[in-house]
């Protein structure tokens, strides 16, 4: 009889046992899986919503975080490839002695140099740049930019681009487009500038060798004419030579002709004409004038290089 219990016993916690380790794992049945090696996690959906594996840790850098703006690397890319293009289009023929593809500048032949000369001890010298090769939309900013030979070098200066009637204006870097020129001479000047069509008034004052042009607006006869100025008058201020600012002390007119000669101060001058013609859609030229008070050329042979500011060949001129 207790041998009969027992056995009974144990038939009934076996029942149990064994219904209990079926119901846990029909539960997780999808995620717990027996084999010959043991209990593994099968990777399903349901199992990776109930548990979590770590995730994998990140090396901390001790560099600061790079950011990309796409616009501002999309507008790299473009430049450099416009930059690569405008090179890997050269013909090797046309390459200087001395010189590979890589060492040429976006520039190269786009600002040429036109002239270079080196004067003798009775003239000036002068480097001629022109920027004929820009396309139409085109600019570029040459301050900065480097002129070397086999004397020496120089850099391209600032320069002042509207000359205002109050002296006072500060010079700025020179951006060129297409079409116009600089003129760096040997000689000196007060100061750099864009020439004007009334920048010749400034010459009065200033000593500039070479001289300013004087291609000022001319004097219009038929306003003068209904001034009502006498004859004397107006055949002094037909006289007048372009961008001469008259010397009122040795005028040949009366002391008392006062309209006269307040119509002459007021007219004759830079201010005036800045005044009358800076709106005018030509008052700027399309010449940068620059002076160096010395020239790196030979006087007899020379070879002229224009590195732009990277330090790449935009121009060779040899004489």
């Amino acid at each position: 009889m207790i041998l009969f219990a027992v056995l009974a016993l144990g038939l009934v916690i076996y029942v149990i046992h064994a219904n209990f380790l079926g119901s846990t794992f029909s539960q997780f049945g999808s995620i717990f899986h027996y084999s010959s090696s043991g209990l593994f996690i099968t990777p399903s959906s349901t199992a990776s919503s109930t548990l979590r594996t770590p995730t994998t840790s990140r090396a901390i850098s001790s560099s600061p975080p790079v950011t990309h703006n796409s616009t501002s690397s999309a507008h790299n890319a473009t430049t450099s490839q416009g930059a690569a293009t405008a090179t890997s289009t050269i013909p090797a023929s046309q390459i200087p002695a001395g010189f590979t593809l890589a060492q040429l500048s976006p520039y190269f032949k786009k600002i040429t140099i036109s002239s270079a000369y080196a004067g003798y001890s009775s003239s000036y010298g002068q480097i001629s740049l022109s920027s004929y090769g820009l396309s139409a939309s085109s600019t570029v900013d040459v301050t900065g930019w480097q002129i070397k030979t086999n004397r020496g070098g120089a850099y391209i200066p600032q320069a002042i681009d509207l000359y205002d009637p109050s002296g006072l204006t500060a010079e700025s870097d020179i951006s060129l487009e297409r079409g116009q020129y600089v003129y760096i001479y040997s000689s000196s000047g007060p100061f750099n500038l864009r020439i004007n069509k009334c920048i010749g008034y400034i010459a009065n004052s200033n000593k500039f060798t070479p001289a300013l042009p004087e291609n000022c607006p001319s004097v219009d006869q038929s306003v003068i004419s209904k001034m009502g100025f006498t004859g004397a008058c107006e055949s002094y201020i037909y006289s007048f030579g372009s961008c001469q600012v008259p010397d009122l002390n040795k005028a040949p007119i009366p002391q008392n002709d006062y309209a006269c000669r307040d119509y002459i101060s007021n007219n004759f001058n830079y201010k005036a004409c800045f005044d009358a013609h800076v709106g005018d859609a030509n008052f700027l030229s399309n010449q940068w004038w620059i002076w160096m008070g010395s020239t790196p050329l030979d006087r007899y042979h020379d070879v002229v290089n224009l590195f732009d500011k990277s330090g790449l060949l935009v121009d060779e001129y040899k004489y």
